[in-house]
């Protein structure tokens, strides 16, 4: 599909996001065609004012709609509504832009995607309204524009450098996305102009490799319990569709949209990487850094200009930051009482000579996450590899298997017996186990704090109702799904736990014949993981056969799995994994390395082959090249 069939497409696709009524994204979309001489639906004013609305109340993710809003004023005035485009102009020369603005919001500014949504947005509307003066802090456009420059290219030095904190989040990828397209084609500073277009390259090729049939369905930075339960809906899905034909394209892309509007082009390279069908195809990649580490990579703690790499890995917390971020509001905000209590856990420590625990201690840290990806043509199996064992989490989903369609399993420690809450039934994990990936076989540890006492137990999600054909044996769960196969077995008794209430209030259109949560009472527990494929292992039944009730022993300190594939695992709490007697590494990944692309951590230089195309993304010599 070109740029402008989907645009064509696009106009009359359903809206996931109801509160503002439709999308501006959407809006947008119609009046390009319109520009084009393409016929398009009547605009939605509607949308138009609840988006209107949402940023002059500063609401959190504002932010998001600003890439629409710009871009209307930018190429489409003429074509807006009577009275319209003063209406935008001035929401936009309204909004605060930056935490050192006056007034207090309780909008979130700091997380990697908002940043750059932030700065992308001071930037843009600050270069369209030069001399206008912007109400938040009486200063003009041409000011607010060099303001967010620096910021601008600390982002992407940081980004380059380490990749994104929130890895592989469908949402949050897509709205880094959409950040970047503005800088990338708007820009007036060529090196700004080719490094975002660079970043997006780069974005598009993190999916390549980690999502299998255009779904992202694996581990995620940050993950919400709807992309979990329906994985068609997610942003980028529609993003795969466009650009190489896999996925699902039926619901309305911001992300896919804004794309398809500046007419970007993927790297032919990138493309080819996403469509290859290897009979196995293995990623290993590290993305984000410790705090402890910031210092050998150049960035400095103590340095306040590197703030925001540390609000944005949620490292704010971090001992070696914490003065630093005692200065980021100048005001009281939300934010303000948690860094202070961190500060004063510090002080009354040193003071009474007691040790503080090592390490960034907030729980919604992303500190240095290694990654592995296992990928046939029919299933992928993903793990963030032995990250942040036992501390407390967030949104953090540290691994995933799927079978195909969306159709996925994972297994979580669950933190209330909502779908809403961070984290909560299924997205996120009261305490992060420790979890560890070698090819098709996945091996996870639960040790979950004592003082939780209504959440002592760990589950798995295992959508019976997706699959195709499921049994259970000797302790083991089995599900096949087209080709590919799972077998998931807890080494603690567990049980089929029904949805209840709380899971139709949240997904009130996914009707739920067979329960699908797997629950198994206890603070520590192992859970072990093997996927195989009818080219693998031959009939389901063949593939079932091949395990058994004594094929797990041992507990979460020390622990033994007989593989049918692998042989003789070891693995616990403190302990290496071990295969066949050698030991497998879990840390310290390059930055890529898997077939397309091998780059050492913390590069400026990617090269990318596949299929005799090559894509050069050079930020330190600025050149893209596509061949």
């Amino acid at each position: 599909m070109t740029n402008l069939e989907y645009l064509r497409q696009s106009v009359r696709l359903p809206v996931k996001d109801r509160r503002l009524k439709g999308s501006p994204f959407q809006e947008l979309v119609k009046l390009e065609l319109m520009a084009r001489g393409e016929s398009a639906p009547a605009l939605n004013t509607e949308c138009l004012d609840a988006t209107l609305q949402w940023v002059d109340a500063r609401n959190d993710c504002a932010d998001f709609y600003i890439p629409a809003l710009q871009l209307m004023l930018r190429r489409h005035r003429s074509l807006l509504p009577e009275g319209y485009a003063q209406k935008i102009e001035e929401s936009l020369a309204g909004f605060k832009y930056w935490l050192d603005e006056p007034g207090e919001v309780h909008a979130c500014f700091f997380t990697e995607n908002h940043q750059i949504l932030f700065h992308s947005a001071e930037y843009l509307v600050g270069q369209l309204l030069p001399d206008r003066v912007f109400s938040s802090n009486g200063e003009t456009g041409a000011w607010h524009k060099e303001h967010a420059l620096a910021y601008i290219r600390r982002w992407i030095d940081w980004r380059t450098r380490f990749g994104f904190s929130e890895w592989l989040t469908d949402g949050y990828y897509c709205e880094d996305i959409e950040a970047l397209l503005g800088l990338a084609y708007c820009a007036d500073e060529e090196d700004i102009r080719l490094r975002c277009l660079m970043l997006v390259d780069m974005l598009m090729f993190d999916v390549a490799v980690n999502a299998q049939d255009g779904f992202l369905c694996g581990t995620h930075g940050r993950i919400y319990a709807p992309s979990l339960v329906s994985p068609k809906g997610q942003g980028v899905s529609p993003v795969c569709a466009l650009y190489w034909g896999e996925g699902c394209g039926d619901q309305f892309s911001d992300a896919a949209a804004l794309l398809a509007l500046y007419d970007y082009r993927l790297p032919e390279a990138i493309r080819k990487a996403a469509l290859d069908k290897p009979a196995v195809m293995i990623n290993r990649e590290r993305m984000s850094i410790d705090v402890a580490d910031a210092k050998y990579y150049g960035v400095d703690p103590a340095d306040f200009d590197n703030i925001m790499l540390f609000w944005g890995i949620q490292a704010y917390s971090d001992r070696l930051v914490i003065e630093n971020s005692l200065k980021v509001y100048p005001y009281w905000n939300w934010m303000v009482n948690r860094v202070r209590a961190y500060k004063e856990r510090y002080d009354r420590s040193d003071e009474a000579g007691l040790p503080c625990p090592e390490g960034t201690p907030d729980y919604t840290a992303m500190t240095e996450v290694n990654i592995y990806t296992y990928k046939t043509p029919d299933y992928l199996l993903s793990c963030a590899q032995d990250f942040r064992k036992g501390r407390m989490g967030y949104q953090q989903h540290p691994w995933a298997a799927h079978l195909g369609g969306g159709v996925q399993v994972f297994t979580t420690s669950p933190a209330s017996d909502d779908y809403t809450a961070r984290p909560n039934q299924l997205a996120g994990n009261l305490n992060l186990p420790r979890a560890a990936a070698h090819e098709n076989v996945l091996l996870c540890i639960y040790r979950i704090e004592p003082d939780f006492v209504d959440y002592l137990y760990s589950h798995a999600y295992f959508p019976r109702d997706q699959f195709d054909e499921t049994m259970e044996r000797d302790g083991w769960v089995f599900g096949r799904k087209g080709d590919a196969y799972i077998a998931l077995r807890s080494l603690l008794p567990a049980r089929w736990k029904p949805a209840g209430e709380a899971f139709s209030s949240v997904f009130p259109d996914i009707e739920v014949r067979q329960p699908f949560d797997y629950m198994a009472p206890g603070h520590a527990n192992v859970w072990v993981t093997e996927l195989g494929s009818k080219a693998q292992n031959g009939s389901f039944q063949d593939f079932c056969s091949r395990f058994s009730a004594e094929a797990l022993t041992g507990d979460t300190l020390s622990f033994q799995y007989q593989s049918p594939s692998q042989g003789e695992m070891r693995f616990g709490w403190v302990k290496p994994l071990t295969v066949a007697g050698e030991p497998v590494p879990l840390h310290g990944y390059p930055r890529y390395d898997n077939p397309y692309c091998t780059a050492e951590f913390n590069t400026e230089r990617l090269e990318i082959r596949c299929g005799g195309s090559t894509a050069i993304l050079d930020h330190q010599g600025l050149e893209r090249i596509d061949r």
